[in-house]
């Protein structure tokens, strides 16, 4: 990464897009986050460098249907080795009167370059997702990543980091036999390998592979998670991605699917 120093006025406006974001990130209250997948290869040219995606569609069916996706992704660079990072989702649907998704989540860090390979940060995440039951989750702490391979057209990401995470979710499935609310304080360990390669001048395509539990329960109460994203840039600017997630919870709070899988696709706007 080339040195870059930040001059006053856009340090201090760099700052200030920090500090009106972060309130954002508290409060908000989606299980687990693949911030891997939308890490950003940092341009020590550009102070403030980002992507926006957004999605809005609206029938006249037998009641009408409203859908609106917004996903961004911020990063403000402050002199050569601290990059303030922000990402942030926003899903909406109603059919008529009745709200059928209603989910979100920001995740916030502070990168300390130590190394061109080798970075550490501390980090929070909020999220929430009411129509499946996750009232509100925050999680904390600090990660670590290193980077093996970073050639013109490969980069790959090992990571791992160790967090604390408060969850409350509520019970959909009608199990009446089972308590309306649920509740989980946990500290979990994260392992993560990310891989990203670039095809040619258009194609980039990402998989991520998670892991996360308890140290007691390493392999017991483990929760499993991947990703694989492709995008197709139409210039500089402007390129199309479609993505898919899964997430593999072998020990829920309450009554509900272990496996969730979710698949999107974006209009990508890079600033």
């Amino acid at each position: 990464m080339r040195p870059t120093t930040l001059r006053p006025p856009l340090r201090r406006r760099a700052l200030l897009l920090a500090l009106l974001a972060l309130p954002l990130a508290l409060s908000l209250q989606a299980q687990m986050l693949f911030s891997e997948n939308m890490t950003m290869k940092i341009d020590s040219s550009k102070p403030i460098q980002g992507t926006f995606s957004a999605m809005v569609n609206f029938k006249t069916e037998h009641e009408n249907l409203f859908e609106l996706k917004t996903f961004s992704n911020l990063n403000i660079l402050l002199g050569r080795r601290h990059v303030i990072n922000l990402m942030g989702r926003f899903e909406f649907t109603t059919y008529g009167s009745k709200i059928t998704v209603d989910e979100g989540d920001l995740h916030a860090e502070y990168r300390y370059l130590l190394q061109p390979s080798f970075e550490v940060y501390p980090y929070v995440e909020a999220q929430w997702a009411g129509t499946r039951g996750l009232i509100r989750k925050v999680s904390t702490g600090v990660q670590a990543r290193y980077r093996p391979i970073h050639t013109e057209h490969s980069l790959m990401f090992l990571t791992t980091a160790l967090f604390y995470e408060a969850e409350d979710w509520k019970n959909l499935s009608g199990d009446t036999l089972s308590p309306p609310y649920g509740y989980n304080r946990n500290i979990r360990l994260h392992l993560s390998t990310s891989y990203r390669h670039r095809l040619g001048e258009k194609w980039e395509v990402t998989a991520t592979a998670i892991h996360q539990a308890n140290p007691r329960y390493y392999f017991s109460r483990a929760r499993f998670g991947g990703a694989l994203d492709v995008k197709f840039h139409l210039s500089k600017v402007v390129g199309l991605r479609g993505t898919y997630r899964f997430i593999y919870d072998t020990s829920p709070v309450v009554p509900m699917r272990k496996m969730l899988t979710f698949t999107n696709a974006y209009l990508d706007i890079s600033f």
